[in-house]
């Protein structure tokens, strides 16, 4: 099953059903995974901060940086694959709060706090979360599947319901 790696301030879009797509090193940072099941199209964004507002200038040069254009984003990759709108379904992980990277407990809850309300404005449907807590985690999507697994500090796969 071929990896393609989403990297930090990216998303990734798939309809191939041989693609596994996956996330490393989520910290403070949070993943939205979209799902349309009949289409059997997926796409993970990465993004970094909660909010473009403050910083126009980085929002256009990096969109998947910010939650408020990441999330949109990746809602039309998605449907630009073939995903319908009213099918898709979501998951969201990340939004640690890690000891001695000086990362603000507000980055880290707002992230999770704009994906959901950005979620919930799309009407797009939150149908599992691993957020918070004080740990790096990783994610993957089997496009041809959509199920999603977390990856904990002690190494093992969990699938998120």
């Amino acid at each position: 099953m071929p990896q393609i790696l989403v990297k930090l301030a990216d998303l990734s879009v798939s309809n191939n059903p041989d693609d596994l797509l996956v996330v490393y090193g989520l910290g403070s940072t949070a993943a939205v995974m979209l799902y349309d099941a009949q289409a059997q199209t997926g796409g993970i964004a990465h993004f970094m901060l909660p909010n473009s507002a403050s910083e126009p200038q980085r929002a256009r040069e990096y969109p998947a940086m910010f939650a408020d254009v990441a999330i949109p984003l990746l809602v039309e990759a998605c449907t630009k694959k073939g995903a319908r709108r009213e099918a898709i379904t979501a998951r969201l992980a990340g939004g640690s709060l890690l000891m001695g990277q000086g990362i603000s407990r507000s980055i880290s809850e707002g992230n999770i706090a704009a994906a959901r309300r950005i979620l919930e404005q799309l009407s797009i449907p939150l149908t599992s979360e691993n957020t918070g807590g004080n740990h790096n985690r990783a994610v993957r999507m089997e496009i041809s599947t959509g199920k999603s697994f977390v990856r904990h500090p002690d190494g093992n796969w969990e699938e998120m319901a």
